[in-house]
């Protein structure tokens, strides 16, 4: 398991009492902006760059983004379930206690980028890239869909992974230590990536169920 600091991830180190209290959706970029307890479902946003924000219980459900960038930012507990996020880019971004249930990401790009105790059960991801290191700990992955993704510079640790499904995806050097594996559909794309040895027998228990194979009890003797 590597954490974020092991990764060498850069925060965004924002303090909520140095930036300035904003409750309006945005219609142009944002800087140096606290947004607490604001609900901006369905928030439309096309070519926004969000820059030092601080965002707090915060409602975006159904949000749809297009061409948004977000660069030092910290998204505390918020809620992008059912979200439409294409072209999304995020540097140095924490998301702490975020609900992404469901939420569709087509082209993103992710470069220092934290994701802590999040879900992103039922999620689409389609061709995402991590350009630096991101880290997901503690998050839910359940019955999520990953394809054509390159994550080579990825960390999960203790995440939820029931059902995950990998199509596509590179994951070489990715870092899976610290999950249960045996829940992931897609074994082609755990190529090249990293376990510990506790996870050979998931590593097993997914190659014989993708692969269709027959385990018998004894061998045949001739």
């Amino acid at each position: 398991m590597v954490s974020a600091e092991e990764q060498g991830i850069v925060a965004p180190g924002l303090d909520p009492r140095e930036l300035d209290p904003v409750s309006e959706p945005p219609l142009t970029d944002l800087t140096d902006a606290f947004v607490s307890g604001a609900d901006w479902s369905g928030l439309e946003l096309a070519g926004v760059r969000l820059t030092r924000c601080y965002l707090t219980d915060v409602e975006l459900l159904e949000a749809d983004w297009r061409n948004v960038r977000l660069t030092e930012c910290v998204l505390d507990r918020v809620d992008l379930s059912s979200a439409y996020l294409r072209e999304l880019t995020m540097d140095r971004c924490e998301l702490i206690g975020c609900r992404l249930t469901g939420a569709q990401l087509f082209d993103g790009t992710l470069r220092d980028v934290t994701f802590e105790d999040c879900r992103l059960d039922f999620a689409v991801w389609e061709a995402v890239q991590a350009t630096g290191p991101v880290t997901w700990v503690g998050c839910n992955l359940d019955k999520a869909s990953l394809t054509r993704c390159r994550l080579t510079t990825a960390a999960f640790s203790d995440c939820r992974m029931k059902d995950l499904e990998l199509v596509d995806c590179d994951l070489e050097g990715a870092d899976l230590r610290g999950n249960v594996l045996s829940g992931i559909n897609g074994v082609p794309s755990l190529y090249g990536a990293r376990i510990g040895r506790d996870q050979l027998a998931d590593i097993t228990e997914l190659a014989v169920r993708d692969l269709n194979l027959t385990v018998e009890s004894e061998a045949v003797s001739w």
